[in-house]
């Protein structure tokens, strides 16, 4: 009894109090969802919390049966086991053979994390285990100690558990998934059925033995269990919604916060995407970038005649090759793109082998299109025959066509980006930042920082009108040199195509995308301002160029699409600056919401608790931009969406730089998406390829799912001072009512103009010294 006094007297205080095992954190991995409760991601260890009422009985006896029968009946420490341990310690001169653990003491010893085989761990346990069981029910130990043991592949908890070897849950097990289960917490690692197959095969014979004594189950049962086979193998986690670039995105901010406690602090987080704009947002530009892809020809199979093809063509009825199976399991699809190898053609069809050993024919439609590629502006002669295209043992690739048939396909090579907001608070609906994030992690939605080319045009144009232009202003769109720097004597800067408008309004120069008009703009208005008013949209002007390169959208300007989406968005929401954020609310399995996002919003009356946007633009002037981005659709360089969706409330702007970057950024007043496509490395994408060929088509198809129907779409509403007055489309001047050729223009009140008063021209000679130009 003294030696019992005193070993409490010397314990008690080293163990911590047994309240504190009410509010163990579970160890849980960090989950993302979208804005409709799709699973994004989870990172971390695999846990599903259930409660008691959530556990099969069955599974509740497997376990007691096996690890602690008299669990009900104990109050922590079951002495007839502890008398038996004892028993066979003195027996095997202190040889361990079976321990004395309850589920108490075992839940103790799992939250501790002490697994070492010492007695004084053995008495903290019995101690802690007796001070646990008068604070908990016997039903949340249980809850409590299978939501937190590990069974194994980074599995913690029963529910995980079923899920991670068998694909479903606890409650859809039979007996002998339940007795396999119950059998791993053991040797949770070696013992568990996929990595100790045959180990995990006797646990659990074992585990429906002792059920079988303690009449949970009768002889039938058994007997049809024990011989059942091993059914169990690893189950990927259940992705919902596969947005990779933006699951990252979030990863990386929580890691800045958390550092890697992120992984297993159960944290829920809920991001503002949309799965429906999502999912439209990866299909589209998938299904763009391929279309690119085979405009400019096929580079040819991945690998020719690999090793076995010899021995494949000699000898057919042994099989396909090792190296071939080899060769399909080691190979990832990307994108859409499914690895094959051809096994025969025949004139105009291929049979290929896929990566589930199945032999299909590719037909002469899905094969035809492959002229081979030379560069990208040329490709070889249309081939004759499937022979041409690739041979009995290359690897080539595949891809599902709409109507289900398969077709030669292939990787493209370009890149491309496509970024989502909501206009009033600047929430990323959906963002894709390449073809395929597990062949290539960099994202070029927020990474990328490219040259925007006629996609900033409208940010400058805009200044320039609060500056005191009007849509009618009228430019002289005619060459112009200008002088060079210290390498050229002159400069000559043009219009795409070399063709020249003359005289022309400041509209019709935007939606047409007149450089030289914006060349002049830029010198009527200055660098210097330019600059200064576009920063107002939260570009980085500390390396733009001053001079006129700002005209083009080129020089040493480089905008990331995350960042032109959002200066479009303050046109779409009529001039308020917004911020882009992904992330609505941290929560936690464990605690109470850890962060809730607190968005600048553009509201009509009063935001409430949210923080009002910033004013960027004159409501006028942004009324004005959206009219004429919206000619820029009806008859401009956009007119393919206008004909595509059959819809008047689009915007939009094109963009091409040197052949390199093209882009389309276009809105409603509801939803703005900036797409880009590019190589990266800045190789140029062809003379045929402009912001209204891939961009515009990945922005077509986008919107085409991700609009609401038109009668449900919102419009900007006209704000007041502003004036549509009747003109003289050649000469800017106030036009005669009667006059049949005359169209309204939106002025600014106190830019409209008066009756017989001319708009003043700006076709001034060019004269500004060499240092402002260049």
């Amino acid at each position: 009894m003294l030696i019992l006094a005193a070993a409490y007297l010397y314990l008690n205080p080293q163990i911590p109090d047994a309240s504190e095992f009410g509010n163990v954190k579970i160890r849980a991995p960090l989950r993302i969802y979208s804005a409709d409760e799709k699973l994004i991601q989870e990172f971390g260890e695999r846990l599903i919390p259930v409660t008691y009422e959530d556990i099969p009985p069955l599974f509740v006896r497997a376990l007691l049966d096996t690890e602690d029968k008299r669990f009900f009946e104990h109050s922590g420490i079951d002495l007839i086991t502890v008398f038996n341990a004892t028993w066979q310690l003195v027996r095997n001169r202190g040889a361990i053979r079976t321990g004395a653990s309850t589920i108490t003491m075992q839940l103790v010893k799992n939250i501790s994390g002490d697994t070492e085989v010492r007695f004084i761990r053995k008495f903290k346990e019995m101690l802690l285990a007796l001070k646990i069981e008068r604070e908990l029910s016997k039903e949340e130990i249980l809850t409590l100690y299978l939501n937190i043991i590990p069974f194994g592949k980074h599995a913690f908890g029963a529910q995980a558990a079923a899920n991670t070897y068998y694909g479903k849950d606890l409650s859809e097990l039979n007996l002998a998934q339940i007795a396999m289960l119950a059998g791993i917490p053991q040797a949770p690692e070696a013992g568990n059925p996929i990595n100790g197959p045959e180990r995990a095969v006797n646990r659990r014979n074992l585990v429906l033995a002792r059920m079988l004594e303690q009449g949970t189950i009768n002889r039938a049962q058994y007997e049809e269990a024990t011989a059942a086979p091993i059914t169990a193998e690893v189950h990927s986690r259940t992705i919902e919604l596969p947005a990779l670039y933006a699951a990252e995105m979030v990863r990386q901010q929580l890691y800045e916060r958390f550092g890697r406690d992120m992984y297993n602090n159960g944290l829920l987080v809920h991001t503002t995407l949309d799965s429906h704009k999502q999912l439209a947002a990866e299909t589209a530009l998938i299904t763009q970038l391929n279309a690119y892809d085979r405009r400019h020809g096929y580079r040819g199979p991945e690998f020719r005649e690999i090793h076995g093809t010899s021995e494949f063509l000699a000898a057919p009825e042994y099989g396909y090759p090792a190296n071939w199976i080899e060769t399909l399991n080691n190979a990832r699809i990307v994108g859409d793109q499914h690895p094959a190898i051809v096994l025969r053609t025949r004139d105009q069809e291929m049979d290929v082998l896929t990566a589930d050993l199945q032999e299909i024919t590719l037909t002469w439609d899905g094969l035809s299109w492959a002229r081979p590629y030379i560069n990208v502006n040329s490709r070889g002669a249309r081939p004759s025959s499937a022979g041409q295209i690739a041979g009995p043992g290359d690897v080539i690739r595949i891809h599902q066509q709409e109507d289900g048939s398969w077709a030669l396909g292939q990787v493209p090579a370009i890149q491309g980006a496509l970024v989502s907001l909501r206009p009033s608070d600047g929430a990323v609906l959906a963002l894709t930042g390449g073809y395929d994030f597990n062949a290539r992690q960099f994202n070029h939605a927020t990474q990328a920082k490219r040259q925007p080319g006629s996609n900033f045009k409208p940010f400058f144009y805009a200044g320039a009108l609060e500056n005191g232009l009007t849509a009618a202003s009228i430019y002289n769109d005619a060459p112009v040199v200008l002088p060079g720097g210290e390498q050229e004597e002159v400069y000559r800067p043009s219009n795409s195509g070399d063709v020249f408008h003359g005289d022309i309004r400041l509209r019709e120069a935007l939606y047409r995308s007149i450089n030289l008009v914006s060349l002049r703009v830029i010198l009527d208005y200055g660098p210097a301002n330019a600059i200064n008013y576009v920063s107002r949209f939260g570009f980085d002007t500390s390396n733009f160029p001053q001079n006129v390169q700002l005209a083009f959208g080129g020089g040493t300007i480089a905008l990331t699409p995350m960042e032109v989406a959002t200066g479009y968005a303050a046109f779409a929401n009529g001039g308020y600056k917004v911020e882009p954020y992904l992330i609505t609310e941290v929560d936690s399995i464990n605690d109470d919401p850890i962060y809730i996002a607190q968005p600048r919003t553009v509201c009509e009356d009063e935001c409430g608790d949210l923080p009002a946007a910033r004013r960027i633009i004159e409501p006028r002037v942004a009324y004005i931009m959206n009219s004429i981005l919206g000619d820029v659709v009806r008859r401009g360089t956009g007119t393919k969406a206008r004909r595509a969706l059959k819809r008047d409330d689009l915007k939009g702007k094109t963009g091409t730089t040197n052949d390199a970057d093209i882009w389309f950024s276009g809105f409603t007043h509801d939803l703005v998406a900036t797409t880009w496509v590019g190589f990266g490395d800045n190789s140029p994408v062809g003379a045929n390829e402009w912001g209204s060929t891939a961009p515009l088509e990945t922005w077509i198809a986008y919107m085409r799912e991700a609009l609401p129907p038109e009668s449900e779409s919102t419009e900007l509403p006209l704000p007041d001072g502003l004036v549509s007055v009747r003109i003289d489309p050649a000469t800017g001047k106030r036009a005669d009512p009667a006059d049949p050729d005359a169209i309204f223009e939106f002025f600014r009140e106190e830019y409209a103009p008066a009756p017989d008063t001319a708009i003043a021209r700006k076709d001034e000679e060019v004269s500004e010294p060499i240092q402002q130009i260049f």
